[in-house]
């Protein structure tokens, strides 16, 4: 690969971009599903759909690029990100502000363009929440980890919204089961990367003694919530409860991993409960999709 392309990929995150916007996928999917008459895709729209591809796409392009332009200085400082493109000098300053901006911009017209206004608006919202909210709060208290949970679980209700062009009750239990997801799978990653946060005078675990009963505590908790949100679709008669087969299995593995975190505090754990969070959430979606 071209080095300007590769440095380009690595300054917007394209493999976690990718997995960012399967959940708006999912959300536009499951507006689809929910607003027929017979529970199936018969609303599906390749215009409206390729809108929230590429839009999703690129508003989460220019969030993670301008992340990495206001967080130069403490990515330099820890070992996991020193060798990020502005970190290294692969980009300038001003290519990465240019391309990042270029493409939220780019990512909430094509919405504009393909979406209903609310979906649009959406997108402008995640972006500027993610960027000038939850980044330069990370370095002042560990509540950026609910901040950053907010435009974290707005990209299913954003292609929810694509489908449907407003926000009902289905798609605020699709942004709760997203968010609620986050704090332990951020958790979880703080616990791995404690040590590296804290050069850069980042403190991301819920509790002041880092790796501690309190921080697995809180991860054991909001997996629990998880677990009872993400069973809401079949409780309001959204889903069917052949549902249950698929999110009951994938969130008593995700809370076996807390409970086990919870016991030892150890690293080895906290890594497994991350995979198991991986999981977590496409097996979720495509249970309510698929029943």
């Amino acid at each position: 690969m071209n080095t300007i392309v590769k440095a380009y990929f690595d300054l917007v995150k394209f493999r976690l971009t990718s997995t960012v916007v399967a959940t708006s996928i999912f959300g536009y999917l499951l507006g689809c599903k929910f607003h027929s008459a017979d529970n199936s895709l018969s609303g599906f729209n390749w215009l409206v759909f390729s809108g929230v591809l590429l839009g999703g796409l690129l508003i989460v392009f220019g969030s993670n690029g301008l992340n990495q332009l206001l967080e130069k200085t403490q990515d330099s400082q820890m070992s996991r990100t020193q060798t990020r493109p502005i970190v290294e000098g692969r980009l300038s300053e001003s290519q990465a502000r240019v391309f990042s901006l270029l493409c939220g911009i780019a990512g909430v017209v094509v919405l504009l363009f393909t979406a209903p206004l609310l979906t649009a608006i959406l997108g402008g919202i995640s972006l500027l929440l993610y960027v000038f909210v939850y980044t330069p709060l990370k370095g002042v208290t560990p509540l950026a980890v609910m901040i950053g949970a907010i435009p974290g679980a707005l990209p299913p209700l954003i292609g929810y919204t694509a489908a449907t062009g407003a926000i009902d009750e289905a798609g605020v239990i699709l942004f709760l089961v997203q968010f609620f997801w986050q704090f332990p799978h951020f958790w979880a990653i703080a616990w791995l990367l404690h040590d590296d946060y804290q050069k850069a005078g980042y403190w991301l675990l819920p509790s002041k003694g880092g790796r501690d009963k309190y921080s697995a505590f809180q991860i054991l908790v909001y997996t629990l919530i998880l677990i009872a949100t993400s069973a809401m679709p079949v409780v309001y008669g959204m889903c069917d409860t052949w549902v249950l087969a698929g999110v009951l299995p994938a969130g008593i593995l995700f809370l076996f991993y807390a409970v086990k975190l919870h016991k030892t505090l150890e690293i080895s754990d906290a890594r497994k409960l991350l995979f198991t969070s991986f999981l977590h959430t496409p097996v979720v979606f495509l249970s309510y999709i698929l029943f």
